[in-house]
């Protein structure tokens, strides 16, 4: 029971982070971005991704080293669902990490950059559609533990 609560956990924590690396995204993101902001953007990305693969890996940890064990998720059509968003949320991710990167070329004589209305817009959608399917990713997981 010890190691399947420390599990849990662990991959709670990593939950966590990945939601705020998300939310970090949202809020600094600006039309334009001082060589600083942009930096810390790009770096909050990467953190984003290693969040993100640490969710797979925790995750993973819970199915094959957890107390319900393999049978259990394989089985389960919420988990699949879970697992569906979970992949769609991690696609969405793609359009802005190419664009952080792609902004380096851009770099202004300062080291900012100046979004465009409609590339800001864009983007910002694309973290927006991120935050709209990580929603409910906890929702199907609230549904799991009850047995659904």
């Amino acid at each position: 029971m010890t190691r399947d609560a420390l599990l849990a956990y662990a991959h709670f924590m990593c939950i966590f982070a990945l939601a705020s690396l998300l939310f970090s995204e949202l809020i600094i993101l600006r039309r334009m971005l001082p060589a600083d902001i942009l930096g810390r953007l790009q770096l909050i990305d990467r953190w984003y991704g290693v969040a993100a693969g640490l969710v797979i890996a925790s995750g993973l940890a819970r199915v094959f080293l957890g107390v319900k064990g393999p049978e259990f998720y394989g089985q389960n059509p919420v988990f699949w669902t879970k697992m569906a968003l979970f992949a769609a949320l991690g696609i969405a991710s793609i359009f802005p990490t190419i664009a952080f990167i792609r902004w380096n070329g851009r770099r202004q004589s300062d080291g900012s950059v100046v979004l465009s209305d409609a590339e800001f817009t864009r983007i910002r959608r694309f973290i927006l559609l991120q935050v709209g399917i990580f929603i409910f990713i906890p929702l199907c997981a609230a549904f799991m533990a009850r047995g659904l």
